[in-house]
């Protein structure tokens, strides 16, 4: 190996040692990417619902410690245990709504640990809001016709259609047969 060493040309060593560098920067920017790893979802439940359900499963289910809350912004701080430390993270609330449908984007983040950890949180909450308060409301579909839409003044008129002929109406005793007694 020896021989190997003094036998490259003294460039080799100044390329080498950019190469290390390049590559050393290179990982540390592909890990501060991962550092920076967020969950997001929507879910279809009641603000106050998803509020209630994410705070109850950071302090109980997970027993992380909740540093700050404040449920009219929408966000929460806490302390996620794992292997005798504590690594801080974030619970973020959106609420909107879609269509007739009130939605909630809930992001989570716990920057210190892999985002394998904030997708199992997710899987969780999602469990659990389902267990909890059943399947989430679905928004309509468009086209979908609801029973309503007959009263809707919005509603295109279709007098042009033809309409079915109504079966006809049964006479009241015929069709049946006199009792023998």
């Amino acid at each position: 190996m020896v021989a190997l060493a003094s036998r490259t040309p003294a460039g080799w060593s100044r390329v080498s040692h950019a190469l290390q560098v390049a590559l050393a920067i290179a990982l540390v920017g592909v890990f501060a990417q991962g550092a920076q790893a967020r969950r997001e979802v929507t879910f279809n439940y009641p603000y106050s619902r998803v509020w209630t359900s994410v705070v109850r499963l950071m302090r109980v289910d997970f027993g992380c410690t909740i540093t700050e809350k404040d449920k009219d912004d929408g966000y929460f701080l806490f302390e996620y245990p794992d292997h005798g430390k504590t690594f801080p993270g974030s619970v973020e609330l959106v609420a909107s709504k879609d269509e007739d449908v009130e939605t909630v984007r809930v992001v989570i983040q716990v920057p210190a640990m892999p985002s394998y950890v904030e997708g199992m949180m997710m899987d969780r909450l999602a469990r659990k809001l389902e267990q909890e308060f059943g399947a989430p409301k679905e928004p309509k579909r468009p086209g979908a016709k609801d029973k309503d839409d007959k009263d809707d003044p919005d509603r295109p008129d279709d007098t042009d259609k033809p309409r079915p002929n109504p079966p006809p109406k049964a006479k009241p005793g015929a069709g049946t047969s006199p009792r023998s007694e």
